[in-house]
């Protein structure tokens, strides 16, 4: 039986997408947005043993994800600067900006999990 990574863990990834949901649903895009950057780090936590640190910015961690567990940086660089982008950027993101977030992030949900992630709407 092959044995977990140091600091792996499991979680209900489907219970985390409904949040990310909701989010959208009471018009809190952009926290739900923040939620999604969260789940990435939850999920290379679980499959890695990877911990983001806090003093690590949005855009280290996902380096340090690319450069040492060979994560695909076409698909993790376009999500990590859209997340910065609208968490820095001042404004709350349109539905098209959430929209397009959740489908690049979608594309690292599939590199990691291996599965295509659910569609989500209002």
């Amino acid at each position: 039986m092959a044995k977990k990574k140091k600091g792996a863990q499991s979680f209900d990834v489907g219970a985390r997408l409904r949040n990310i949901k909701t989010l959208l649903q009471t018009q809190r895009s952009k926290e739900g947005i923040a939620y999604m950057f969260i789940l990435y780090t939850m999920l290379c936590r679980a499959k890695y043993g990877e911990i983001k640190k806090p003093q690590q910015s949005i855009r280290e961690f996902g380096m340090i994800m690319c450069n040492q567990h060979n994560q695909d940086p076409q698909k993790v660089y376009p999500f990590i600067q859209q997340v910065e982008a609208i968490i820095y950027g001042g404004r709350q993101p349109t539905a098209d900006a959430f929209q397009q977030t959740y489908e690049i992030f979608g594309n690292v949900f599939e590199e990691i999990t291996g599965k295509k992630i659910p569609p989500i709407s209002i």
